[in-house]
């Protein structure tokens, strides 16, 4: 078993963008729904964020010509819920090339500084070499990290 993490500036990813654009707010992405060639749907979860923050998110997303539509879905104590439509997409998403290559994702992608960070495991080396590998294609990898591990410690968060 294989834990593989990974940062990635994503060419064409929206959500991305939105992330170098504001840098400093943090987004958990549960994921999203692919509708079709052009168009998907996503949720992207504001982790803290102050209203400002808020603001500056929905003001962007408003203004880029990929988005159809955005709206705060949800509010709780610390974070804010953010449900998208898009009509731009990039080339492919890091979710069909992980995939693609037997890996599963643990946790949720976060959008962080810029960087997409991704945490995902699967059973052989090779697929986890191949996995960083074909990433390449989807933009610039920050960062890359593959460790043996067990099934058991990779479910559970433990880091050993």
């Amino acid at each position: 078993m294989y834990q593989i993490e990974f940062g990635i500036v994503h060419r064409g990813c929206l959500v991305n963008e939105l992330s170098r654009a504001l840098p400093r707010v943090r987004m958990i992405c549960p994921g999203g729904f692919i509708l079709g060639p052009k168009s998907v749907e996503e949720l992207v979860v504001l982790d803290r964020p102050s209203e400002e923050e808020v603001k500056a998110v929905l003001d962007h997303l408003d203004e880029s010509d990929g988005i159809a539509e955005a709206q705060v879905v949800e509010r709780s104590a610390d974070k804010v819920y953010i449900y998208f439509k898009a009509i731009e997409t990039p080339e492919s998403f890091c979710s069909q090339v992980v995939e693609r290559n037997r890996c599963l994702k643990i946790g949720m992608e976060i959008q962080s500084g810029g960087v997409e960070q991704w945490k995902v495991g699967c059973v052989e080396r090779a697929d986890a070499e191949t996995l960083i590998e074909d990433m390449k294609e989807l933009g610039e990898l920050t960062y890359t990290k593959i460790t043996e591990t067990s099934w058991e410690n990779l479910l559970t968060g433990d880091p050993q």
